[in-house]
């Protein structure tokens, strides 16, 4: 095969300009053929990668991270959307999920984007409409919220023609890039606390479902802290029907110096179901904590997710990936996990 262009004599190191004369076609065009970004022909792209090989151009990296810099900087004068849609109700006040969207928002805004924040029905049959309401709105990037229950969304829309991550475990399919908490690290961290306050028998409670929801991770991590690093191992609980009675019979057998929950409600629960208080001779702690505005569950000590540093970088993976103008499935799916920190409090005591 013929060259593309005759080997010309360069009189210093080669440039996206020398690449772009020869190609016949703006710099800007040969920097977005290189940089795979924009919408450009193949043969074109094809021709412009031919003839940087040919002269030997590299792109350089400090130019490149300077160019980088300067576009953030600059405001569009049309700003694209980024959607983020859950199928929580508006009734339902989940302050983990109400916290990933509030990072997202202030993320996406900062990075010059407008946000929007889509409720639809678990009924795949009302579906229908949402591809038309997202298009209506402008909006390129699609962010998944913790859903109201582990959620199969293939079937929501044409995924082909957006941008979309997920910033959650709860969303079944389809296969999108994730940015979740670090289920199993921060479990293990939350046991090592508890065991470094002299606690000796820490048991997990969790529904079968949430326990599906994050892979198994919280259940896996306190039976290996039971196994290897703590003084006893007790079974976790992962309940079926009602927790009430599964809780009572487990306690009884196993009697945990600890009990931990994922949740503030499910506190309540083993609570009102074993008629312990807080504080008290058996501690209550939390694989997630933050702020509810109830004091007594804000007692409970625990792992603080961050779950607006996980809505803030999933619009960065997003905006990042509408940038590049990478819409639809990808091929094989990465996981970005954010690791909490342990959030101390009275209820559980160091132990003597």
């Amino acid at each position: 095969m013929a060259p593309p262009h005759p080997s010309p004599e360069i009189p210093g190191p080669p440039s996206i300009r020398l690449v772009a004369t020869l190609a016949g076609v703006s710099a800007m065009t040969a920097s977005r053929a290189l940089g795979s970004r924009g919408r450009i022909a193949d043969e074109t792209r094809r021709r412009i990668v031919a003839i940087a090989e040919q002269i030997g151009y590299r792109p350089d990296p400090e130019l490149n991270k300077l160019m980088h810099h300067l576009r953030g900087r600059r405001r569009p004068a049309f700003q694209s959307v980024i959607c983020a849609v859950t199928t929580r109700p508006t009734s339902s006040r989940e302050p983990y999920s109400e916290a990933v969207a509030a990072g997202a928002k202030r993320q996406a805004e900062l990075r010059g984007y407008n946000f929007t924040l889509l409720r639809v029905a678990t009924d795949p049959a009302k579906w229908s409409g949402v591809q038309r309401i997202l298009r209506s709105r402008g909006v390129q990037g699609v962010l998944l919220l913790p859903q109201h229950q582990p959620m199969d969304l293939s079937r929501l829309l044409d995924w082909s023609g957006f941008s979309a991550v997920a910033a959650t475990s709860s969303l079944i399919a389809p296969a999108l890039h994730r940015v979740m908490p670090h289920h199993f690290a921060n479990a293990l961290l939350l046991c090592r606390e508890l065991a470094a306050a002299g606690h000796r028998r820490i048991g997990l409670v969790i529904g079968r479902e949430h326990d599906l929801r994050v892979n198994h991770l919280f259940t896996a991590a306190v039976t290996w802290h039971g196994l290897n690093e703590a003084a006893e191992l007790v079974p976790p609980l992962v309940y079926a029907e009602t927790l009430a009675g599964e809780l009572r019979p487990w306690f009884a057998r196993h009697r945990p110096d600890v009990i931990v929950a994922t949740e503030y409600p499910a506190v309540r629960a083993c609570l009102h179901a074993l008629r312990l208080s807080v504080p008290g001779r058996v501690g209550f702690a939390c694989t997630s904590v933050g702020k509810t505005g109830d004091r007594e569950t804000e007692k409970i000590p625990g792992i603080d997710e961050l779950p607006e540093q996980i809505g803030a970088a999933a619009v960065d993976l997003l905006s990042s990936m509408i940038e590049r103008r990478i819409c639809g499935l990808p091929a094989a799916t990465t996981s970005s996990l954010i690791q909490g920190c342990w959030r101390p409090a009275a209820t559980v005591p160091p132990r003597a």
